[in-house]
């Protein structure tokens, strides 16, 4: 039995078979009502538009197309009926109604204030143009809303449903919040209108082009999971409760997932995505471009733990057991404001992450008073390690990451080269409250500390290390080493190994030996000491004098083996006075053979 059609008064009836249908139904220019072009013909009249007030189309089995067709004007109010079978209706500009019934039904209401139902198995419904009313019941359905759309209800139905919401070209503002057990989305501007959402599982939001923004509001973990979709255009995505997939696209976006653990994906674009107290174990996929995580702390005391995943990285907090899986995000920056926190950045070598920003201050932007740490790590290699201030900040370079430390007040800094010959130069810090401690590791490392009082460890290998401006603490550890204090009043600890302590002036300050033993030098420069001392060679024994004082005009070293201090006289017996160098802790005959003049 092919396609039939039969008229009686007002009512056009059009029935398929069992067998894979397409139906058309339009009119011609005079208002005649055709069925197929008027290739089916339809027995008991003539259909019209002036006569007719229902058009009941049913496909019964097979996979049937059943259509209204409006090119040449309006047609009188569907029923549709696709059967068994996968079948697609499509309506006209009336308020018609649209049954799926059985199979994977495509249901598109077009104009007018339609009803859709998708029966079971898993249907795809549009109500198009004006306010429609849709319910995908059994299945796995998706409810779709396009551009043109007005106020609609969505109503999933059993199993695990969608209603997808696609945005056009401009720029939008959405909002969903919850309404009880349903959910409301509206579009605020331009040209606003609502969705009443129920018994669905999913909520997919395509803003498409354009400036967008969207925000989720009240408890919607328990109604509904949102997937938001930015596309071009630079939009601002604030993400609900629950655990959300949030997708940027091209443009420079703002993403806030809030609470829940959700997925970013942040596309194209310099983006930037928040993290704030209360939210979840978020993964941020960064993609092309320059993307930045920006995450704020507590008033709690905190433990950040900024580390490498192969090629990802993982941003933890001790607080709330919090770990972020970041991905193709090339800055970090981390707002500790108050609590005694330590921020570690790890070796992140391999990772996209190339900045990491640290700003300790409180929540009236200066420092909080709290003693915080940062802990900055380099790599298994070779590593040249700077450190430079500028206002308000310390710039650190020649790690993985490049880190930045903003508004630190009494706090510390640790600087870990890790293997291999490093340099660690802070010669350029020339201002800062902080201490900074200064850890060579394995290898011959060079370390030149800036101002503040600094704490250097060379570690395994020959190391040299060089104080800054003020008093500081340098072990060199094992391996032979070389330890110049510089100026003020510095402890210096050899370590094992037979070690070298430099002194570069002679008014630099009085250092502090721990360890001195007797096959080691105390190096001075004879540039800058004077005195008539010759680089290149120890000084003579009668350049070297054992007690209090100087006692004729050669005598430059004296040493005091009852108060194991070492003095500098650059005339003996002349006028100059002389000047403290050093106390050796150990009780070493020191003699003038251990102090070299390069």
């Amino acid at each position: 039995m092919a396609v039939s059609a039969s008229f009686s008064p007002g009512i056009l009836t059009i029935t398929g078979d069992n067998l894979d249908n397409t139906i058309e139904v339009s009119r011609n220019a005079a208002g005649q009502i055709l069925v197929n072009g008027g290739a089916v013909v339809v027995s008991g009249g003539i259909p019209t538009v002036a006569n007719t007030t229902l058009i009941q189309g049913s496909g019964l089995g097979g996979n049937d197309r059943i259509t209204l067709n409006e090119a040449n004007g309006r047609l009188p109010r569907a029923l549709l009926s696709g059967g068994s079978g996968n079948d697609t209706l499509t309506g006209g500009s009336s308020a018609d109604l649209l049954f799926g019934e059985a199979g994977n039904d495509t249901l598109l209401g077009k104009g007018g204030a339609d009803l859709l139902l998708g029966g079971t198995e898993n249907d795809v419904l549009t109500g198009g143009d004006a306010d429609d009313q849709v319910f995908g019941e059994d299945g796995d359905d998706r409810s779709v809303w396009i551009p043109g759309d007005d106020t609609d209800l969505n109503e999933g139905g059993n199993n695990t449903d969608i209603s997808e919401v696609n945005g056009g070209g401009g720029s939008e503002a959405f909002v969903v919040t919850a309404n009880g057990s349903r959910v409301r989305l509206d579009r605020v501007n331009p040209a606003p209108f609502t969705l009443d959402i129920g018994t669905t599982e999913n909520l997919i939001l395509n803003m498409n082009g354009g400036d967008d923004t969207f925000s989720a509001a009240n408890n919607l973990a328990s109604s509904i999971q949102l997937t938001v979709d930015g596309g071009a255009g630079n939009d601002t995505i604030l993400g609900g409760n629950g655990a959300d997939t949030l997708q940027g696209g091209d443009g420079n976006d703002f993403v806030d997932g809030q609470k829940g653990n959700d997925v970013a994906v942040l596309g194209a674009g310099n983006d930037v995505f928040q993290w704030d107290t209360g939210d979840g174990n978020d993964v941020v996929e960064g993609q092309a471009n320059f993307d930045t995580l920006q995450f704020t702390g507590t008033a709690a005391s905190e433990q950040i733990n900024i580390a490498a995943n192969g090629g990802r990285v993982f941003f933890s907090r001790d607080v709330e057991a919090v770990v972020l899986d970041l991905n193709d995000v090339e800055r970090i920056n981390f707002a500790a404001l108050l609590g005694t926190d330590t921020i570690t950045v790890n070796d992140l070598s391999g990772t996209d992450v190339t900045q990491v920003n640290v700003d300790l201050a409180g929540p009236d932007g200066r420092g909080d008073g709290q003693s915080d740490t940062v802990i900055g790590h380099g790599t298994a290699g070779i590593d040249v390690i700077r450190l430079r201030n500028t206002i308000n900040n310390i710039h650190i370079t020649g790690l993985p990451a490049a880190i930045t430390i903003t508004n630190a007040d009494a706090d510390r800094l640790t600087i870990n080269g890790g293997t291999g010959d490093d340099t660690i130069d802070a010669g350029n810090l020339t201002s800062t409250t902080m201490t900074v401690t200064y850890n060579g590791g394995i290898g011959n490392d060079m370390i030149q500390a800036g101002a503040g009082r600094d704490i250097l460890t060379g570690g395994n290998g020959s190391d040299s290390l060089a104080g800054g401006l003020s008093n500081d603490t340098l072990t060199g550890g094992a391996g032979s080493d070389s330890l110049a204090g510089g100026l003020s009043n510095d402890t210096l600890t050899g370590g094992a190994g037979v070690d070298r302590f430099r002194f570069d002036a002679p008014n630099e300050g009085r250092d502090l030996i721990t360890d001195f033993a007797s096959n080691e030098t105390i190096d001075v420069i004879a540039s800058s000491f004077g005195g008539g001392l010759v680089a290149g060679k120890q000084i003579t024994i009668r350049q070297f004098r054992l007690g209090s004082n100087a006692q004729d005009a050669s005598d430059r070293f004296i040493y005091n083996s009852g108060t194991r201090t070492l003095f500098y006289d650059s005339d003996g017996l002349g006028g100059a006075a002389k000047v403290q160098l050093a106390i050796l802790q150990t009780d070493v005959a020191l003699r003038a053979a251990n102090i070299r003049v390069l």
